[in-house]
């Protein structure tokens, strides 16, 4: 059971020690593994963790273990608040991006639009194009005919 013992002044993790500070808050260079040079990759050296002083009375420990909770949390704010700025630009990236995309799909339809247009111009071109060109080969036969009929002249003879 983890209770102090009434007027021991330590709780029961300081008292099952030899030196009053647990194993898991050991320094590198106490007993406790670790690489000692501050890499070893744990979030506490990031922010500058301090570990128990030996000799402090137990409420220097916990003011200590207080300050180093209030910079964790000061730390982990400053982190959250970077995120929170972090995400609020590429939220705006994307709205941006997404209005982008309906610009690009507005000016898709116009431009689908015109395309269809002018290939409505070009057909009735077409259209027109053959009609001429039926009427000039309908015009060509009647005066190949007529040239065959009067005998290779274009004017035929015949009133003399």
């Amino acid at each position: 059971m983890n209770t102090m013992s009434f007027g021991s002044g330590k709780p029961a993790w300081a008292r099952d020690n030899e030196d009053g500070v647990p194993v898991n808050r050991r320094s590198p260079g106490i007993g406790g593994s670790g690489s000692g040079s501050g890499g070893g990759g744990s979030y506490q050296n990031d922010t500058g963790y301090r570990p128990p002083q030996l000799g402090l009375t137990y409420a220097e420990q916990q003011s200590h273990i207080l300050d180093d909770t209030m910079r964790t949390h000061v730390h982990a704010e400053s982190t959250a608040n970077t995120l929170l700025a972090t995400l609020h630009s590429q939220r705006q990236q994307l709205q941006n991006a997404n209005e982008d995309t309906r610009q690009m799909r507005s000016n898709v339809a116009e431009a689908s639009r015109e395309l269809k247009e002018l290939q409505r111009k070009v057909m009735a071109r077409k259209r027109k194009l053959y009609i001429m060109i039926g009427m000039l080969a309908l015009a060509d036969t009647m005066l190949f005919l007529r040239i065959v009929q009067c005998g290779g002249s274009f004017f035929c003879r015949s009133h003399y």
